[in-house]
């Protein structure tokens, strides 16, 4: 879903007044309130800052705080008023907030954003204060109010707010297709992965959210109007990007005593019934504690195809941390136990003979070292004769550079069909200067590693010259402190890219040029930068991005990812949205060479648990694999 223009916007007018928390002082005496009324029609309360007393019943337990919801039979029967309200202890509920005891409670009704995301909706509560107020029992045992039954009626294109009206309520969702799988967090040194039981969901028939083109609309909604003015004026075709919510953002252990769904993409999740929040710019399902939910049987990866006898299969991947069991003293980088290594060495080696079929050149991105990567190249050759299958013989090339935890650029080469005829970094000298504190610092992190690589024993030599890349992340992309270094890198990055690819294009125009790696862009304009536009010679127009750049090149380059089916345009999932930012472009002189083209599914979609079993190639990665097939002779 998007927005297409900067004045669209279906964000009540209460939101747009500036509001500070707790600007208003707590009187000494309690107003007695019903929960509708403290929440009112509006995202912001009408008494924010009072201090009240309500009663409500129990219905969840978080770690700092309990939800309280207005009995059945008290309601005010307005649709737009929550009946329900977080309560917040800052630590553990207290005994009397049991599940089902009706309480009364005390304390200020505050406006909450997370001190480092102002730009995000607030979560109405009621914030005790330790000494001062209190929570009393009324009666035990009461039944829970029933939940509202969300369908998609309920979901609007870019109505940021729609779910507000439910806001500390119980829910209920019959039927949910899960867009983006169960995260974790990873300890890099053990290469294990705990479940954090956070996956998004759009209730079923709504289709699967994708990023779209623009700017985030949370950084626009928020603007004064004299703000939102100039950037109509400046910039009239600036995209604007809804955030999709249609999704919902699902905690299943979210309660207290809750347990982790483990759930992958294209999971169908019956019956699940909790309480609505609201984090992370998303409205949250807290999962009942004891939820009965009922879940399908998951995805299994599909492998690629193997290369037809005349086809070259070339692929990109980002192997996220791929740090060894060695400890580098020149870099301060995570050390892996030796039995997590192995583990990683067998589960990716796996990935890539059983999912991938071992491509005949691989780029990767977050390799530590050559000798890592040898490593890796002597286990998939090793497992693949184990395996009754021909040894690839790949080869590792690796260059170092200039990121701070050692992570480069590489390439594994499967050299019993293809010979290397040269390896060439470009860029790690390459200086620029640093907008707020003017000093000079390297631009390329980690400088794109070039390979040309020539077919063996076919009659007659087919070339190739591969870059493979890893572009500045989006860490401090909107953080104001941050922002303009970051913004101005990434671009200084592309057009650097940009025109290496030029300089080889105008020095032999019947080079055959592959682009590919973790550009960690879209495919399109952001509103903010057009990265790819950039590097492809199709940049945004002034009018239309923040940050215009000139078009360095020409001919342009093909981006494959626009070639295929809009359903499989995605190598990454993030906040519930499928996207790309792994991509795989080729020069024109391949035009006519390109015989197929997609995204390995290993890993995006499989949830992060999976990486804990070496025996299952499922997430050895966070990323997808972007695997491309070339005719030696044209196909067209």
């Amino acid at each position: 879903m998007r927005s297409k223009k900067i004045c669209d916007m279906a964000v009540r007018a209460a939101l747009m007044a500036v509001v500070c928390v707790g600007a208003a002082l707590a009187v000494a005496a309690q107003r007695e309130m019903a929960i509708s009324a403290i929440q009112g029609s509006s995202n912001m309360s009408s008494v924010m800052g009072e201090r009240v007393r309500a009663q409500g019943v129990v219905t969840a337990l978080h770690r700092t705080g309990f939800f309280i919801q207005t009995p059945d039979d008290r309601t005010d029967d307005d649709p737009l008023t929550s009946e329900g309200v977080f309560v917040f202890t800052r630590t553990a509920p207290p005994k009397e907030a049991a599940i089902g005891n009706l309480v009364s409670v005390t304390g200020t009704v505050e406006e909450y954003r997370p001190r480092n995301e102002p730009n995000t909706l607030p979560l109405t509560e009621i914030s005790m204060q330790a000494g001062r107020d209190s929570v009393k029992v009324i009666s035990g045992g009461n039944p829970l109010p029933k939940p509202v039954e969300l369908t998609p009626g309920h979901f609007e294109s870019n109505k940021i707010d729609q779910l507000e009206r439910y806001e500390g309520m119980r829910v209920y969702v019959a039927a949910m297709t899960v867009v983006a799988p169960t995260g974790g967090r990873v300890d890099i040194a053990t290469s294990r992965s705990a479940s954090n039981g956070v996956f998004f969901g759009v209730l079923k028939g709504i289709p699967r959210p994708f990023r779209e083109p623009g700017l985030d609309i949370f950084d626009i909604v928020f603007l004064k109007d004299t703000e939102k003015e100039a950037l109509q004026k400046n910039f009239p075709n600036l995209p604007i990007f809804d955030g999709n919510p249609q999704k919902i953002r699902v905690e299943s252990l979210g309660q207290i005593g809750g347990t982790a769904i483990e759930a992958a993409a294209n999971t169908e999740i019956a019956d699940l019934t909790g309480v609505m929040h609201y984090a992370f710019r998303n409205f949250t399902l807290l999962v009942d504690a004891d939820s009965k939910h009922k879940q399908s049987s998951t995805i299994k990866p599909v492998p690629m195809p193997e290369p037809k006898a005349g086809q070259i299969s070339v692929a990109s991947i980002n192997l996220e941390n791929f740090f060894d069991d060695h400890d580098d003293p020149k870099i301060k980088e995570p050390v892996v136990t030796k039995e997590a290594f192995a583990g990683r060495l067998k589960k990716i080696s796996l990935a890539f003979r059983d999912v991938l079929t071992l491509p005949d050149v691989i780029g990767v991105a977050e390799a530590e070292n050559l000798a890592g990567l040898k490593r890796l190249a002597e286990a998939i050759n090793r497992d693949a004769v184990s395996s009754g299958k021909p040894d690839p013989q790949y080869e590792a090339f690796l260059e170092d550079g200039n990121d701070g935890r050692g992570i480069d650029n590489g390439f594994l080469v499967k050299t019993a069909k293809l010979r290397v005829v040269e390896v060439k970094q470009f860029g790690k000298d390459e200086k620029y200067k640093h907008p707020r504190t003017g000093e000079s610092v390297h631009l390329n992190d980690r400088p794109p590693l070039m390979i040309r690589v020539v077919t063996r024993n076919t009659g007659g030599d087919f070339g190739l010259t591969v870059f493979a890349n890893h572009l500045k992340s989006f860490l401090g992309y909107n953080d104001p402190n941050q922002r303009d270094n970051v913004r101005m890198k990434k671009r200084l990055q592309a057009e650097y890219l940009a025109k290496i690819v030029q300089e080889r294009q105008k020095a032999d125009p019947k080079e055959r040029i592959i682009v590919l790696g973790d550009m960690n862009a879209y495919q399109f304009n952001d509103g903010v930068l057009d990265l790819l536009g950039i590097i492809t010679g199709k940049p945004a127009a002034k009018d239309a991005v923040f940050n215009f750049s000139p078009d360095i090149v020409e001919p342009d380059l093909i981006n494959l990812v626009d070639v295929i089916d809009a359903s499989q345009r995605y190598s990454y999932t993030y906040d519930g949205n499928a996207q790309v930012i792994d991509h795989f472009l080729i020069s024109v002189t391949l035009r006519d060479h390109i015989s197929g083209f997609g995204y390995a599914r290993v890993n995006a979609d499989h949830p992060d648990s999976y990486r804990n079993d070496t025996n299952r190639p499922e997430r050895f990665s966070d990323h997808d694999a972007a695997v491309a097939y070339f005719s030696m002779t044209p196909v067209r």
